[in-house]
């Protein structure tokens, strides 16, 4: 990707997309509630506002200041849902083609300590010097950038549904798995790819459970699954090598 300049600018058929998207999902809402056969269960929990996720998202991109973000003000400009956003937001630097250098401790410990507060089911304690780490422009627009467009794309398929998979005992689960899914993401393990798993692992619950789509929850289930099978066949067939080479 280019280096963005000092005052990043969106792409125009992006904010298209947005926009249309934006009121194409909202229509879609009003059909749900007003047909649906329980229509107080087409809403999304922690009194989310009007704007998706990748409508904040773009706002942030064309608004970003010039030094970069702390962690502390990146989870205030993503409003109510900060919490579930900065783990879908710093899941992303492990799926971006170049990691980011020295991202995957913050992340980790980030998505650990929001994961923790899920499953004992009150606010994570992040710790000062977490909340003062400073993402530089260019980390940041990278970030908002791929996460605005991946964003935009799950919003056109997820909406509420299979409720009893994103509360009660569940969500204490997946706030485990999010605990689980961060740790693998700071462990420095010299695997290619054993940290895009995860991350779209932790995508895909933090989504679920922000847009109480139960389906989205299952897809993070199925990307762990996968996690421990790859990483299983990797130490299965690198311990049979070995076993061949001095034997």
């Amino acid at each position: 990707m280019p280096q963005p300049l000092s005052s990043p600018q969106v792409p125009e058929s992006l904010l298209r997309k947005s926009a249309a998207a934006e009121g194409g999902r909202e229509r879609r809402n009003r059909a749900r509630a007003e047909t649906g056969p329980n229509p107080s269960a087409h809403t999304v929990p922690f009194d989310v506002e009007a704007k998706s996720c990748s409508s904040v998202l773009f706002d942030l991109l064309q608004t970003a200041p010039k030094e970069g973000m702390t962690v502390r003000s990146l989870i205030h400009a993503l409003g109510e849902r900060g919490l579930l956003m900065a783990c879908m937001l710093f899941a992303i630097p492990s799926m971006l083609p170049i990691p980011i250098p020295g991202m995957s401790v913050p992340q980790g410990m980030i998505i650990t300590l929001i994961g923790l507060g899920i499953v004992l089911n009150r606010a994570p304690l992040l710790p000062e010097r977490l909340l003062e780490y400073r993402l530089p422009q260019a980390s940041l627009f990278q970030i908002l950038e791929k996460g605005a467009r991946l964003f935009h794309r799950i919003e056109k398929l997820s909406y509420p549904r299979l409720l009893p998979i994103t509360q009660g005992w569940v969500h204490a689960l997946n706030g485990i798995m999010l605990v689980a899914g961060a740790l693998i993401l700071a462990a420095p393990l010299p695997i290619p790819f054993s940290n895009v798993l995860p991350a779209y692992g932790i995508l895909f619950l933090a989504f679920g459970t922000l847009q109480r789509d139960g389906w989205l929850v299952l897809a993070g289930y199925f990307m762990y699954l996968l996690t421990v099978t790859y990483l299983a066949a990797v130490f299965v067939f690198g311990m049979a090598g070995i076993y061949r080479l001095f034997h």
